[in-house]
């Protein structure tokens, strides 16, 4: 049986030579961040999403990689999200938070 391997030392390897997703972007253009810098520290909290929304997530995200720009998961939906309540905030009669929920039950 062979003797795992640290994650450090995985991780390092990873770092040195191209491997999961980089390799596939390899020669994509480097990405410089013109905008406000998005926060990087997250805290945890537990949502549920529907699967369509995950896997428009997901080619959100590899269009960005693709793009040259690095970015996670996390970070798409912190933006997003930040936009979206930042956006019903200003105006919460025609925000699409308002449109998409109205006449949902509420819970008695």
């Amino acid at each position: 049986m062979a003797k795992r391997i640290s994650v450090g030392k995985r991780l390092a390897e990873d770092m040195s030579v191209k491997r999961g997703i980089d390799a596939l972007f390899n020669n994509t253009p480097v990405h410089q961040p013109t905008g406000t810098p998005v926060k990087t520290r997250f805290e945890k909290g537990t949502f549920y999403f529907d699967p369509d929304d995950l896997e428009l997530l997901e080619k959100v995200w590899l269009d960005l990689m693709g793009k040259g720009i690095k970015c996670n998961k996390s970070e798409i939906v912190s933006v997003l999200l930040r936009e979206g309540l930042e956006e019903h905030r200003h105006s919460p009669a025609d925000s699409p938070l308002t449109r998409r929920l109205t006449g949902k039950r509420r819970r008695a």
